[in-house]
Order: structure tokens, then C-alpha cells, then sequence
């Protein structure tokens, strides 16, 4: 009879970090090699899953697309040992230097609630395009609160119309510097999330935004925050 193998106590730590400048361009494979990695070069103390190919475990909260970038990322990773023996303002000590541009730890703190608990991020979607003025805000800010408001979405199956304005929560869309500044609440609960770049692809359908030369124009999308019920997750 084989002995029985002891299990490792292992904790599960929170950290908060930033993803930006050229690191909006990576995958969501590749930002957890890169973190992997880090943890491992840093000495932390990373718990393993057992079996046939061991690996630390990491995961991440609402991932974004390829493209977007976020100053409210959120990553848990299990340690070896207890709660009570986890160091987090030492492991932020360790972290704070990640000596990869764009990326920058935050904060390092025990979690005590779920990532399915969460229910909305904050956006700023900048869009630098022709004729940027208070009264084309207008037009798109009134464009992005019509109700039903239908889009080609992806789903697990396939493509469909689906209405997204109950996952809009809120909206306000301002004009300056020669650009519109979208700022907006959206769903991002499992079941309902909503990405931020079906609101730039209303605003193009409809010819209000991103319609001129494609070698002047562009957008940027800036994740600002998450919630739970209408408080800020952590």
C-alpha cells in the first residue's frame, strides 16, 4: 500500500497591478508566463499542484483583450504556508521592482472574497478622430444610451444580436484636447461581461466615430477599476 503523501499547506495571496504601454500588446498566455517567471526569479515561496506535470497556480480576474490597458489588474497566486505566516508587505517589498516596463505591482494583500463576486469595471476609451467636438460627444454619448442597443456579439456559440444596453451601466462621453473621452461602467461578471470594444464598434456602425483617414485616427482603452455591488473589489 502506497503511504499517504502530506499536503502542503497553501495560501492564496491577492496582488494589484498595472499593465501598460507595450504590454497591452501581449497575450493573457503570455503575462502569465511573464509573471511566472518573476515570482520564480523573486524567490517566492510558490505552492505547485500535484500529479503528472506540476505547475504553480496563478489566475486572473476578467481578463483583457489584446490591445486594452489597465492600471486595476488583479492576480491571485497560492504560496506555501498559512495565512498567518504569509509576509504580504514583505512580498510587496520583493515585487515592488519588476524591472519590466509597464508593469507595476501595486499592492500585495490576503483576498476575502471571490473573483466571481465581481460585477463591473470602470473604462476610459479615448478615440482621436474627426471633427472631436462637444457636439459629436453629444451624438455618441446619446448613441451608446439607446435602449435596445443590438450588436453582432461572440458567444461559446458562435455569433449572435444581442442586446448590450442593460450591461452598459453608465456612460458619459466628453470632448477635449481634439479627442473624445468615454468614460463608462460596464458588466463584467461572468455571465454578463461586456467588452469595452463593442462600444467603439456602435459608435463606427453608425458612422459617428473612426470614419476618416485610418492613418490619423485611432483609439486607446484604459481599465480603470472593479467592483462588486458598486464597491470597489479587492
Amino acid at each position: 500500500m502506497l503511504p499517504v503523501r502530506e499536503k502542503v499547506p497553501h495560501t492564496t495571496v491577492r496582488i494589484l497591478f498595472s499593465k501598460t504601454g507595450d504590454l497591452q500588446y501581449i497575450s493573457h498566455l503570455d503575462l502569465h508566463r511573464t509573471f511566472t517567471r518573476m515570482l520564480v526569479r523573486a524567490g517566492v515561496p510558490l505552492w505547485y499542484s500535484e500529479g503528472f506535470s506540476p505547475h504553480p497556480r496563478l489566475a486572473f480576474a476578467t481578463p483583457l483583450s489584446v490591445g486594452a490597458e489597465s492600471v486595476y489588474e488583479l492576480l491571485d497566486v497560492t504560496l506555501i504556508g498559512e495565512p498567518e505566516t504569509v509576509d504580504t508587505d514583505a512580498l510587496r517589498a520583493l515585487l515592488y521592482d519588476t524591472g519590466i516596463p509597464g508593469l507595476e505591482i501595486k499592492d500585495v494583500f490576503l483576498p476575502t472574497r471571490p473573483f466571481s463576486a465581481i460585477t463591473d469595471a470602470d473604462y476610459e476609451l479615448r478615440v482621436h478622430t474627426a471633427g472631436a467636438d462637444e457636439a459629436l460627444a453629444a451624438q455618441c454619448e446619446e448613441a451608446l444610451r439607446l435602449s435596445p442597443l443590438v450588436v453582432l456579439k461572440k458567444t461559446k456559440k458562435g455569433e449572435r444580436d444581442v442586446d448590450i444596453a442593460p450591461q452598459i451601466h453608465a456612460v458619459s462621453v466628453a470632448a477635449a484636447d481634439g479627442e473624445l473621452r468615454i468614460c463608462t461602467r460596464l458588466a463584467a461578471d461572468s455571465a454578463g461581461f461586456l467588452n469595452p470594444e463593442y462600444l467603439v464598434g456602435v459608435l463606427r456602425s453608425r458612422g459617428l466615430v473612426l470614419c476618416g483617414d485610418p492613418m490619423t485616427e485611432e483609439y486607446s482603452i484604459l481599465r480603470t477599476a472593479v467592483y462588486s455591488g458598486g464597491e470597489l473589489f479587492r
